[in-house]
């Protein structure tokens, strides 16, 4: 029986980035502090696989979205070595054909074409509709709607589907126009920066930093929160097993369905505006494909492709020679297929062999020449696949604009009788959601809101 010693100043509740980051500031400042994490892994959706190729792959977070982030600094700061990679949206004006990456594919017309806005009409008409939305002053409705309302062929709705609803881990007729825009708007004014990166060693690296010298105890699922005494009383946290932690702030950093499902049970419950948040910031299901071969089969300039009407809506390549080989080590390259939304689902639902098979074809069809019809087949080795909604303890991918909510991210946010707080991607009203960086900022807001609060060591509030 795990009984503690004496009561805590914060338990954080979740030990992915936002929380292990809130509970590193916090610490630093002078709070004691324990993180409890109900997996058996810190990390939350952060997490590595290190057997299946020679470098350490993500399975989930992934990318350093922009070099002007906090996680970029981390990187820097660290010495962690990265790989640009590909930016997230087509830039305006397009790069030079010499310097396109990132590609795009009509599946219906087996048509692999630049990024650029100025290869296709239809695209060029599909991208400044996304552009132009943040202008839009319409009454909300489902993205799909208002790309239909603006006469984008339905020739690229698929593309559209990939390129904007898939990254926001959902599904066009799920994203919501009204906070599609204002987080798109949000984007541009804290200015991220338009290039990804990936940390070679993997985001373990990451992990190692912010949870070094931090109490964490996992397999301790919280399932219930009592915070409901009188002023001063401390806070009871209790896991199925009956045993219990005392605090006098709690932080929940859990993923949104662990709080819409009500895993925990909060005494007294929450407010009303806040339980309504967490059933209406929506979050899909996602996973990753991720197929491993011994030759490379695509061309050299070729990084990321966004796919549309296809199995996989958008994967990207890795290995040689920006990845290094041990000694005496075969080379293999990976294709990454993400995969969110209804597609995630339907590939929840399939068995491996139907999905690996599937994938291969997609890819034999982008890829083949007269004198190599099945490219990707011929040197097919093996699959890795990991589907986040099937975690317990996540469940999904990372929140998304919905139709209907109206800043409930700021609700979900939003502290608790000065007690209760909370952080993690949903819940980031200032910087970019469904990000390992809006996570950490998150976190970061969560510790300054835990610092001003506590009425102990006056230095907890200087050196946040």
């Amino acid at each position: 029986l795990f009984v503690a010693r004496s009561m805590y100043d914060v338990v954080i509740v979740g030990g992915g980035a936002s929380g292990l980051f809130c509970a590193k500031l916090l610490r630093e400042a002078g709070a004691r502090v324990v993180v409890v994490e109900a997996s058996d892994v810190i990390g939350g959706r952060v997490r590595q696989d290190t057997t299946f190729a020679p470098w350490s792959i993500d399975t989930g977070g992934e990318l350093v979205h922009g070099q002007n982030t906090l996680l970029h600094s981390l990187c820097v700061q660290n010495g962690w070595d990265m790989i640009q990679t590909f930016t997230s949206f087509p830039p305006d004006p397009p790069y030079p054909d010499h310097q396109v990456k990132e590609y795009v594919y009509l599946g219906r017309e087996r048509r692999l074409l630049p990024y650029s806005t100025t290869v296709d009409p239809d695209i060029t008409t599909l991208y400044k509709a996304l552009r132009d939305m943040a202008e839009d002053k319409g009454p909300d409705r489902s993205v799909m709607q208002y790309l239909v309302e603006k006469g984008v062929p339905l020739r690229v709705m698929g593309l559209a589907d990939a390129i904007y609803a898939k990254t926001w881990g959902s599904t066009l007729h799920r994203v919501g126009v009204r906070e599609a825009a204002r987080e798109d708007v949000k984007v541009g004014e804290i200015d991220n920066g338009e290039d990804n990166f990936k940390v070679k060693g993997s985001f373990s690296s990451l992990l190692k930093f912010i949870s070094a010298g931090t109490d964490v105890k996992c397999n301790w699922q919280a399932k219930s929160i009592s915070y409901g005494g009188p002023a001063g009383a401390p806070v009871s946290i209790k896991n199925g097993a009956g045993e219990e932690i005392k605090a006098k702030r709690v932080v929940v950093t859990v993923p949104l369905p662990v709080l819409r499902d009500g895993d925990i049970t909060f005494s007294p419950p929450l407010p009303a505006a806040k339980i309504a948040a967490t059933k209406s910031v929506g979050m899909d299901a996602g996973l990753k494909v991720i197929l491993k071969f011994k030759e490379k089969f695509w061309p050299d300039r070729v990084h990321l492709v966004i796919c549309a009407d296809s199995f996989v809506p958008q994967l990207w390549f890795d290995g040689p020679p920006g990845r290094s080989l041990p000694p005496g080590q075969a080379p293999v390259w990976t294709a990454v297929g993400f995969v969110t939304g209804d597609q995630a689902e339907l590939i929840g639902r399939m068995k491996k062999e139907d999905v690996v098979d599937t994938f291969l074809r997609q890819l034999d069809a982008m890829f083949a020449c007269a004198k190599n019809p099945y490219p990707a087949s011929r040197v097919y080795l093996d699959v890795l696949i990991y589907d986040w909604a099937k975690h317990p303890f996540v469940r999904g991918s990372y929140s998304h604009p919905s139709v209907g909510p109206d800043r409930h991210q700021l609700r979900l946010a939003e502290p608790v009788n000065d007690v209760l707080f909370f952080a993690g991607e949903a819940t980031a009203t200032q910087h970019e959601p469904s990000t390992i960086n809006g996570a950490l900022m998150t976190g970061k807001r969560a510790a300054a809101e835990v610092a001003r609060s506590l009425p102990v060591k006056p230095y907890l509030k200087s050196k946040m």
